[in-house]
């Protein structure tokens, strides 16, 4: 068996106060007047400047820039709320206030992030002024996160894991993937760095199968708001060189978010060898509940996984089979990738490791490990544990030391885990969880990003993963 990857990063710098670190740019004009400001910005913001090396990470200037709308009074409080690195520091919001650029209508707040970085940022603007421990309180954050909007100067935009539609900032250096390319019209695509993927105008799905009415019967409690299943098929197998039809499927947990981020489409390349089932997670509420809650999201994708059968075989298709499926059924445990994020990545690293019957492949995207620790964020949780103690209970069973662990008692599963270089509490669950795994050989990859808890990454780095499952399975091209 390959030995897993492991890609890990140097910590972004930031600056004592736990905010980014703070810059007067070089481009920054000595006396700015309103016309220049407008200049700088007529191409999008932020503003970039020049480069510079902070511990062994390269960085850029950035600039953020806004304009007063006059619907603020007189002394707007102006917060630019980078994903995951202001909420670093959300007890001491200081460092990322914008301040006003004296005798002008601009606020500008300049600061040194990484060039290789993928984050969202909304601006939240008020009339009074916030407070310094805004965050303090997870309740009064949330109603901060609630109260930003989009940054007005810059057109390249994503659903975020609120729901709520975010900016979207790429590093100069920034490495996309193709299947994120298509179609994203984003105005910095020149300097960004993507691969190349040839398109195939036959590369799309084109059969849907709404699931939701069958899956979610006795599911959803009766006050809970309408959320769907739905299950897209490609419209045929990929011939491939090496004798067989190769066909998995993808299940996408939070599929709303996935919905707006538009990944049916992005992911239309590869609809020759896999079909997606997107499963809703419906409010806040209904999430923390179905996914944090073990055996209730073993229990929905149980049911959206046979109702996803029963439909592909009602409609007649045999696309989803494998000509090597002895037995003929549809999507082999061994080909089916669940992807989940957060407490969906918890909860599609559960449902392999626990039932590999029903599936044996997840990416897992800054999975909350400390579930069930009683500390939100913090602490090993359940899962954790359990890996804990049978990596430890099977040390003591094994009598030589250079016994490998794939000799017929290790997991059947595979597992790409993903995190955020931001997210440093539970960048120390992905790497330990990691580890773990990687000694009873379940570990295909692990995969740090320079980001947070964030789309702008995860939909990059599905992808990536997405490609190590294909490898593994000695995918055609």
């Amino acid at each position: 068996m390959p030995q897993a990857r492991w890609r890990q990063l140097a910590a972004t710098p930031v600056a004592q106060d736990g905010g980014p670190l703070r810059i007067t740019p070089a481009w920054w004009p000595s006396a700015p007047d309103d016309s220049a400001l407008a200049a700088a910005a007529v191409h999008g913001t932020p503003v970039l400047g020049e480069g510079r090396i902070i511990n062994g990470v390269e960085m850029v200037e950035a600039s953020f820039l806004w304009r007063d709308d006059h619907r603020h009074g007189a002394s707007p409080s102006v917060l630019i709320h980078l994903n995951t690195l202001t909420d670093n520091h959300r007890a001491h919001i200081a460092p990322a206030l914008a301040a006003r650029v004296p005798g002008t209508g601009w606020w500008a707040l300049h600061v040194l992030l990484p060039q290789d970085a993928l984050l969202s940022y909304r601006i939240v603007v008020t009339h009074d002024a916030l407070p310094d421990d805004a965050g303090a309180r997870r309740e009064c954050w949330k109603h901060v996160h609630a109260l930003g909007r989009p940054d007005p100067l810059n057109p390249d935009r994503l659903h975020d894991g609120f729901g709520l539609v975010s900016s979207l900032w790429a590093g100069p250096k920034a490495v996309l993937h193709p299947d994120w390319m298509i179609g994203s019209g984003a105005s910095a695509e020149g300097t960004w760095q993507a691969l190349s993927r040839p398109q195939d105008e036959h590369d799309r799905y084109v059969l849907r199968f709404d699931l939701e009415n069958e899956v979610l019967t006795d599911f959803d409690e009766p006050g809970d708001p309408g959320r769907r299943v739905t299950l897209w098929c490609g419209g045929r197998v990929q011939e491939a060189s090496c004798g067989h039809s190769e066909r998995g499927l993808l299940i996408l947990l939070d599929g709303n978010i996935w919905r707006g981020n538009h990944a049916v489409d992005h992911l239309a390349p590869r609809s020759r060898r896999w079909d997606v089932l997107l499963i809703d997670s419906g409010s806040l509420a209904m999430r923390s509940r179905d996914l944090g809650e073990p055996r209730r999201s073993r229990e929905l994708l149980r049911r959206c996984l046979q109702a996803a059968r029963r439909a592909v075989c009602g409609r007649g298709c045999r696309i989803a089979v494998s000509s090597e499926d002895g037995a003929g059924c549809l999507w082999r445990p061994d080909r089916i990738v669940v992807a989940g994020q957060s407490l969906g990545g918890v909860a599609a690293a559960d449902l392999v490791l626990r039932h590999p019957e029903l599936a044996t492949r997840a990416i897992v995207q800054s999975g909350s490990f400390w579930l069930g620790s009683q500390r939100r964020g913090e602490g090993e949780g359940e899962l954790l544990r359990w890996l804990r103690h049978r990596s430890e209970a099977r040390s003591l069973q094994r009598p030589r030391s250079d016994q490998h662990p794939h000799d017929g008692q290790g997991l059947g599963a595979r597992l790409v885990i993903q995190c955020g270089v931001h997210e440093d509490g539970l960048r120390q669950g992905a790497r330990t969880v990691s580890e773990l795994l990687g000694v009873e050989g379940a570990l295909l990859e692990y995969r740090e990003e320079r980001g947070g808890h964030d789309y702008a990454w995860w939909r990059h780095a599905l992808s990536w993963g997405l490609d190590a499952h294909e490898q593994d399975l000695g995918f055609c091209s």
